[in-house]
């Protein structure tokens, strides 16, 4: 299914910064979470360290595939 000019504008406007901690939704990794190492907007694609079995694994994600965890309501 092509992704709608909404889903679009809202990945636009997801906002990420380094070191975030985030939830994975969607995909093989969905219910992990995570921290973001890096972040490449032209690609709405994160780079992000997940433990899997112990050991810390980068993955790489789409925008729209996770949300940021927040624990101090600031965002």
């Amino acid at each position: 299914m092509a992704e709608s000019h909404e889903d679009r504008a809202e990945t636009k406007r997801k906002t990420f910064r380094l070191g975030d901690t985030i939830f994975i939704r969607s995909g093989p990794f969905s219910a992990f979470t995570g921290k973001i190492e890096g972040i490449n907007q032209a690609k709405a694609l994160l780079k992000v360290r997940v433990v899997i079995y112990g050991r810390h694994q980068p993955i790489k994600l789409n925008f729209s595939d996770v949300e940021v965890v927040s624990f101090d309501n600031q965002r």
